[in-house]
């Protein structure tokens, strides 16, 4: 299915999505949040039994921080609260896992790893599949790489932006957008959602998902 057609079913399909939840949103500024691999095409969103997400991070350059302040900015993103998250302090228990360190070499069995690249870090979230292309691996892993000796140069602002974009990768956006005013956009510079941000995230969390969180 391309844009195009994808735009006009997010505008016309409210049988579609009101299959699912009478109050869905209807938006036509939004853009392409799926994955395609191969023949098949990856939709995502937290279910409500999984809510709020777990999300453990690495106690260095102030993530915790950081990510708390992307989680309370998709938060607000939503209507009826389809997406909450906390953060906790044990790994093991964690959906989300966020370390301050370059990403390893991608497991064979991913669907694919997201990057961005930002002036003085770069992220990177890594979106893997079980036995099928069908289930998203947890924990999800995320990688968040200062570029610059933090000592020297003040990261703050972009670890806050690239964090931020990386938690919408987590959510189930799987796309960069051309935009350069989206968060999601591959080299971020927004300091802000978005309206196309937020339309896409509202409408997602209401599309069917073909893909299910697994252990």
């Amino acid at each position: 299915m391309n844009v195009r057609r994808l735009f006009s079913i997010a505008a016309v399909c409210g049988a579609v999505l009101s299959c699912a939840d009478t109050t869905a949103p209807n938006r036509t500024n939004l853009y392409e949040w799926r994955l395609v691999v191969q023949t098949d095409t990856l939709s995502f969103h937290w279910p409500t039994s999984s809510l709020p997400v777990r999300i453990w991070v690495e106690d260095s350059l102030d993530m915790p921080t950081h990510i708390r302040d992307g989680i309370t900015a998709w938060r607000s993103a939503f209507l009826y609260g389809e997406y909450d998250a906390i953060v906790v302090s044990d790994s093991s228990a964690a959906d989300v896992l966020v370390r301050v360190a370059s990403a390893p070499p991608l497991s064979p069995a991913s669907a694919g790893r997201l990057l961005t690249m930002f002036p003085g870090c770069q992220g990177a979230t890594d979106i893997d599949t079980a036995a099928t292309r069908f289930q998203l691996q947890l924990p999800v892993r995320m990688y968040l790489t200062p570029k610059y000796d933090p000592a020297l140069v003040d990261l703050t602002e972009c670890f806050r932006i690239t964090a931020t974009h990386e938690l919408g990768h987590s959510l189930g956006l799987f796309r960069h957008t051309s935009d350069t005013l989206d968060i999601m956009y591959v080299l971020p510079k927004a300091q802000v959602l978005s309206a196309r941000d937020i339309n896409t995230a509202q409408v997602l969390s209401h599309w069917p998902a073909n893909m299910t969180p697994t252990r």
